[in-house]
């Protein structure tokens, strides 16, 4: 996730987008970045369908410099309202490939590196009981996650975890603020900038 010397570029995260909902579709017709020089994590739900996540992530990829993605379960289900009917190995490798079209990085890119103003290295994966430990195993600045649908801040043996979700709109419409804000992951923020 190289920015170079002297950036002043954020790394932001955001996830479980679920573009199925027009609702949702609205969010990341909003989301911008900060600066030229952002960079964008999505983890989580995009969309059930192909057809949807290639829009999402052209749509992000075609306004922020760097997209990193790295799936959620829905996306590796068949979904009945689907074209696309791959199953299996099949349907990963085309999730990928639908990620790399717009140039997004996903888990099976060499992992990116982030080099401006903050702390970061390499940490993308997805969660399985494989992995549960890799925050002690690597250095690891923050997790970013998705999947819960519950935005928040928790601290877990001194690494910060933010689940960074869009959610569904009977979720997210009951919650104070606007839905989809990318949330900052580096630099780290204040305490004020941290909370959802």
């Amino acid at each position: 996730m190289t920015s170079g010397s002297g950036a002043r570029g954020r790394l932001r995260a955001v996830g479980d987008l679920h573009v199925g909902y027009e609702e949702n579709r609205a969010v990341v017709e909003r989301t911008r970045p900060g600066s030229d020089d952002d960079r964008l994590l999505v983890a989580g739900v995009v969309a059930e369908t192909v057809a949807g996540i290639r829009w999402a992530l052209r749509t992000l990829a075609g306004r922020i410099r760097r997209v990193v993605r790295v799936p959620g379960d829905h996306e590796l289900w068949t979904h009945p309202r689907d074209p696309v009917a791959l199953r299996g190995v099949a349907r990963y490798e085309r999730l990928f490939e639908t990620c790399r079209e717009p140039g997004v990085t996903t888990p099976e890119d060499p992992w990116p590196v982030w080099e401006g103003e903050g702390e970061g290295g390499p940490a993308v994966w997805c969660g399985t009981d494989r992995t549960v430990e890799w925050h002690r195993r690597f250095r690891v600045a923050t997790m970013v996650y998705g999947h819960l649908h519950i935005p928040r801040t928790t601290w877990h043996e001194g690494v910060r975890f933010e689940e960074v979700p869009v959610g569904c709109p009977r979720e997210w419409r009951r919650r104070t603020g606007p839905p989809g804000r990318p949330r900052r992951i580096l630099p780290p923020p204040s305490p004020e900038e941290a909370s959802p």
